[in-house]
């Protein structure tokens, strides 16, 4: 009798924390969302060992974006070059030819394409140097 009762406190239970684990929805992963930014590098800052901030001034009536990168982000090249050297940046020695650079590299002035995700404190992914 004993053993009969203990099994059917067993199954009741069992059955009952099953069921609130099915009556919860489970929480589903919120969708990331990155942000883009193309202009000219105003300023350039050092944030913390290894990191810059690098703020972004848009062409035209748009706001300032500050942008958090690793001194070691690699920058490509948003202008692709058909497979010599370009001569215009062989007269004015421009130093973001034919090299790979990194964030620690840029200069203000620099025109720059930056994706990043603004959820994560405005941390760069990509940076692209035009």
């Amino acid at each position: 009798m004993l053993m009969a009762l203990v099994s059917v406190a067993l199954v009741v239970g069992a059955a009952s924390a099953s069921g609130a684990q099915t009556a919860s929805p489970q929480p589903r992963a919120a969708a990331k969302q990155l942000a883009a930014v193309r202009g000219e590098v105003v300023k350039i800052s050092a944030a913390s060992r290894g990191l810059l901030l690098i703020t972004v001034r848009p062409a035209r009536d748009y706001a300032e974006v500050t942008v958090l990168a690793r001194e070691n982000d690699l920058v490509g090249n948003g202008v692709g070059h058909e497979g010599g050297s370009d001569l215009l940046g062989l007269l004015t020695d421009d130093p973001h030819d034919d090299e790979t650079i990194t964030a620690a590299e840029l200069n203000t002035g620099d025109v720059v394409s930056v994706i990043y995700d603004p959820q994560a404190q405005n941390r760069v992914l990509e940076i692209y140097v035009h």
